[in-house]
């Protein structure tokens, strides 16, 4: 049996008890709630094992080296200053990699360890236990979007890159915490029964890096998708991206309106108005113009696929005497403003454009003391009185949903999309994500949530 005061098989340097050799490493990387007894109980633990006993330096060269492959010299150094649960959290994750896909050097030549540990020379294991190890070597590590959670008893989860597959239902007790709708998640999912369950091995993205890995590994199925071995490489992918989230700042995902195709950026062109009255009876005889003085105008445009989308938004300004013009994209804003400075000509005062693209606003949120400056600045304004304003700002924001093309359904509508089982339950996903972040909104804001049930009854869906 490997001595627990020896130097741990991973290369950590500490104790091989208070490493992977302690209880609570062993217990999350095989994914058995304690109290429970399951077919593959002890299967990782044995595995763990047994290598330790009989190829403790093949393993910890493999281990070092799949960590030198996805992490360069600086970013070991970062990951050395991080605190010891997300570290404990990546060597179990490095650690199931390299049992389900990883290669041990034996005799002189190179074995796949799942394969190896399965073999007439591994260890005896039980039938659950063996079905269990077969399976990680054959379930590819894989990236889902989380469209459900029920805390501490599962989730669901549909493939990010193969929108046609069937939602899947997984138990889950422990991972489930952490998890809100419209996360990703790097994981194998695994049959046990009649049900699925994770294999321990968990690679929870923020909202920010969700997109980002999901475009890393399309780019990674155009690349090698001919080949054989895709679904190793691109798992090597998915780890390496998950890696970089604790090392690096989040990347900016590229954001492109899906009708012009052009990159999104946030242009507002600021006005003072000297005739209301003019301004108002201007653009209230614009055929392509809604709105009204009180919530503002919207200049739209119907599309050759049959939607309706805007051009720009009218905004009233943050001052009385002043409007704002909001445009998504470059030429959206170098074509409105000539429209605009015609058709109100002798009602305003052009004053001056504002370019922010979507980098520049998460700075300007991330900046030191930024927070805490708007905070300390900011108006009080009644909780109801905000959550109304709020309610007005996502009826008009969603007025069309229901019936526009989404990326994250492939750019079919929702109510295109309902029309699967894999679509509906990415369409719930969805909706579950907006509520979940409003949830967390409100609860910051101290006020009474914005109710999202309009676009469920839109669709005919019930939760």
């Amino acid at each position: 049996m490997y001595a627990p005061n020896e130097p741990c098989l991973c290369g950590s340097g500490k104790k091989y008890k208070h490493c992977c050799g302690s209880a609570e490493a062993i217990q999350s990387l095989a994914a058995v709630p304690a109290g429970d007894v399951k077919p593959q109980a002890g299967a990782i633990e044995k595995a763990m094992e047994w290598l330790a006993n009989r190829h403790r330096k093949g393993w910890q060269v493999c281990f070092e080296r799949l960590r030198d492959e996805l992490l360069s010299p600086q970013d070991l150094e970062k990951l050395a200053q991080l605190d010891q649960e997300t570290l404990s959290g990546i060597q179990v994750n490095l650690t199931e990699w390299l049992l389900a896909e990883g290669e041990i050097q034996v005799q002189g030549s190179m074995r796949r360890i799942s394969d190896y540990l399965i073999g007439p020379s591994g260890p005896d294991w039980t039938a659950g236990q063996r079905d269990w190890l077969q399976q990680m070597g054959q379930r590819p590590l894989r990236l889902y979007n989380v469209t459900e959670v029920v805390k501490a008893q599962g989730m669901t989860l549909c493939d990010t890159l193969n929108a046609d597959s069937a939602p899947m239902v997984v138990q889950e007790r422990a991972g489930s915490l952490g998890l809100e709708p419209g996360m990703h998640l790097g994981c194998r999912v695994m049959r046990v029964g009649e049900h699925f369950e994770l294999s321990g091995g968990a690679y929870p993205f923020s909202m920010l890096h969700g997109p980002a890995v999901a475009e890393r590994l399309r780019a990674t199925d155009a690349e090698f998708g001919h080949l054989p071995g895709l679904a190793h490489e691109q798992g090597r992918v998915l780890m390496a991206t998950w890696l970089q989230q604790f090392v690096a700042p989040p990347p900016m995902p590229q954001m492109i309106d899906h009708y012009s195709g052009e990159p999104i950026v946030a242009i507002t062109d600021r006005y003072r108005v000297l005739d209301w009255d003019a301004l108002s009876g201007k653009l209230q005889s614009c055929a392509d113009v809604e709105g009204n003085r009180q919530e503002g105008w919207s200049r739209i445009i119907d599309c050759e696929d049959g939607q309706i989308r805007p051009l720009a938004h009218i905004n009233l300004g943050k001052k009385p005497d002043q409007i704002e013009i909001y445009y998504k994209t470059q030429r959206y804003a170098d074509q409105g403003r000539p429209w605009f400075n015609a058709l109100a000509a002798g009602t305003v005062t052009y004053m001056r454009r504002k370019v922010e693209t979507p980098q520049d606003l998460i700075n300007k949120r991330t900046r030191p003391g930024a927070r805490a400056s708007s905070a300390a600045n900011a108006p009080v304004m009644d909780p109801v009185a905000l959550t109304r304003a709020m309610n007005e700002v996502v009826l008009r924001t969603y007025a069309h949903w229901a019936d526009e093309p989404i990326p994250a359904l492939n750019n079919k509508t929702p109510r295109q999309a309902i029309q699967t089982a894999a679509g509906l339950e990415r369409v719930k996903g969805l909706l579950r994500s907006y509520e979940s972040g409003e949830k967390t909104q409100a609860a910051q804001q101290r006020r009474p949530e914005v109710s999202y049930d309009f676009l469920w009854e839109s669709l005919g869906l019930a939760r």
